[in-house]
């Protein structure tokens, strides 16, 4: 059971991913945007406004993009481990397309008076859901090149805080409502585990056919 318990947690981000897209497209004011949205409201020119500017260009696509093909080129030219360097890739690309078609599809307004130049459409928030796939795919395929537990675990917690704090931050620039963060989380989560559990599946069965691969050459031609 506990082997396919990421299905759940993917059914339940889906799940509240398609509960806010309903409760957004319904087209209402609601009270869990209006309170988060003050609660993490900050004034121009002051340190707040300063820190979370900064924070938010690290999720920006450009950024992302450019980290991105590092880790790809990592894991093409250094480790040589081709089967993850194309789930890093297609999750990347894969995952801005879907981002995109559903804000299209959606075509939330973004909020007024927010404190960044912006375009396109809110929901859900492209630095939310592609930040928390860019850091999984990272922790899942880097992450484990790195010696020594208390690094990595030091990593993966800093990898958390900042994917928080760039979802807060796109809140406290008022380029987002509460809710789009929330589900950039909730799908990001759910393609996240979804690629990296098709990779494993994958990985598997290349490994069985390579072994049973040698066990018939071995049993057809054996050594004299």
């Amino acid at each position: 059971m506990i082997k396919y318990s990421w299905m759940a947690v993917v059914l339940l981000c889906l799940l509240l991913f398609f509960f806010l897209m309903h409760e957004v497209q319904s087209e209402k004011t609601l009270a869990f945007d209006t309170y988060i949205a003050e609660l993490f409201a900050v004034g121009e020119n002051t340190i707040p406004f300063t820190f979370f500017k900064s924070i938010t260009y690290l999720g920006k696509s450009k950024v992302i993009g450019i980290v991105s093909l590092l880790c790809v080129l990592y894991l093409w030219i250094i480790k040589k481990n081709y089967l993850p360097m194309a789930v890093f890739s297609i999750g990347m690309a894969g995952g801005d397309v879907l981002n995109e078609w559903i804000k299209n599809h959606t075509q939330r307004v973004r909020p007024e008076n927010h404190l960044l130049e912006t375009g396109g459409y809110s929901f859900p928030s492209g630095h939310a859901m592609l930040g928390l796939i860019f850091f999984s795919m990272v922790a899942y395929f880097i992450l484990k090149e790195v010696k020594g537990n208390s690094l990595k675990w030091v990593m993966g917690i800093g990898f958390v805080c900042l994917v928080l704090l760039i979802g807060i931050s796109r809140i406290a620039m008022n380029v987002h409502f509460p809710t789009d963060i929330l589900a950039g989380y909730a799908l990001g989560a759910a393609y996240s585990l979804t690629l990296i559990n098709l990779y494993k599946f994958v990985r598997r069965r290349s490994i069985y056919k390579k072994n049973m691969r040698s066990l018939y050459i071995s049993v057809t031609f054996p050594r004299k």
